[in-house]
């Protein structure tokens, strides 16, 4: 495990949880540095990161998304990483997260065939994942891909033939009743592209508000 001299905040929630994972890497980039995953394909960079020295990283793992700061947006567009803005979300009122029915805990058999690759990878390293079923198939994901002390992360996916069927609302309120409930402290951080209009407004729904903000830089593969 690495140990990070990052606050809890929502905007280091993932940073926070990569570094709890024995399998993470750590790069030191001048005066700041980063946390990565190979299993998530996802890096975080922190502190006064030299840019020349951050550009290399991403270089080095273009298969890796970047999470970073302002101040390195224009060295990662220079390297043709592009970053978008992510928006970060807090719940206002907690307590007030709708109790609905019609989410359950995806079984460790269930079928996933149905589902792309990518999603399916990630739902099968996920400790916990809230799903609702159609026709008798798992097509509505929720689960805490990172978590800190204080926060978890909260990732929905719902397959394309079942959207618009209100389900995402279902298995994220369940997600996060679950994952807040039996004595845990932790809150959730809800992160969106600036262009995902369908998780901004899922987010809103939900009593989510923006707090924060990062860029995210897709990867090249």
């Amino acid at each position: 495990m690495i140990a990070l001299a990052l606050p809890d905040e929502p905007r280091w929630v993932e940073a926070h949880g990569i570094a709890g994972d024995p399998a993470s890497w750590q790069r030191v980039l001048g005066a700041g540095g980063a946390v990565g995953s190979e299993r998530a394909r996802l890096a975080v960079v922190y502190g006064e990161a030299d840019p020349e020295a951050t550009v290399a990283l991403a270089r080095a793992y273009p298969d890796h998304a970047m999470l970073v700061t302002d101040e390195l947006v224009a060295a990662l567009r220079h390297a043709d990483r592009l970053p978008c803005r992510a928006i970060l979300h807090t719940l206002a009122e907690p307590d007030g997260l709708p109790d609905l029915e019609g989410a359950m805990l995806l079984p460790a058999d269930a079928d996933l065939a149905h589902v792309p690759a990518p999603l399916a990878a990630e739902l099968a390293q996920a400790s916990r994942v809230w799903t609702a079923y159609v026709d008798g198939a798992p097509v509505a994901f929720a689960y805490a891909p990172w978590r800190s002390a204080r926060w978890f992360d909260v990732s929905v996916d719902t397959l394309p033939g079942a959207r618009q069927l209100g389900l995402g609302t279902l298995v994220a309120a369940a997600m996060i009743h679950d994952e807040r409930g039996a004595g845990r402290e932790r809150e959730p951080v809800w992160g969106a592209d600036e262009g995902n209009l369908a998780s901004l407004r899922l987010a809103r729904r939900l009593g989510f508000v923006a707090v924060d903000e990062v860029w995210l830089a897709p990867p090249r593969t």
